[in-house]
């Protein structure tokens, strides 16, 4: 193999995670009319976002992923991370990218809602 290709193919070349490009920034989220949610992962508080009050707040420019917010439910300290949608019908990604951050998801509590019911959400 050529010295040229070697430098190309390292063993320990970042591997990134599939995001969708309408998810890339939060301008792009306004074009697309993506649908915002976060979830915490100490309670399972499944929350809506405000899509122009996170662009007002960070810039269009600015990402949503591998970014995390505190809680917005009373007495709770955990961290909750963004999910994204085209449409509420549609699938949820994660917008977690980062192995570190994506690590122990699956032991949090179940997404739920006001009325305290699991949230149907399919993620990726």
């Amino acid at each position: 193999m050529p010295d040229r290709y070697a430098r190309v193919m390292r063993p320990d070349a970042a591997i990134f995670a599939f995001m969708p490009a309408w998810t890339a920034t939060l301008g792009a989220m306004r074009r697309h009319h993506v649908q915002l949610r976060s979830c915490c992962r100490r309670c399972g508080a499944l929350t809506r976002e405000e899509l122009e009050t996170l662009i007002c707040l960070h810039g269009e420019p600015a990402s949503l992923i591998d970014r995390q917010r505190r809680c917005h439910m009373v007495g709770c300290d955990g961290a909750a991370y963004y999910l994204a949608a085209r449409r509420y019908d549609g699938s949820w990604y994660r917008l977690l990218a980062n192995d570190a951050l994506r690590s122990g998801l699956d032991k949090c509590p179940p997404a739920h809602g006001a009325s305290g019911l699991v949230a149907p959400m399919n993620r990726h």
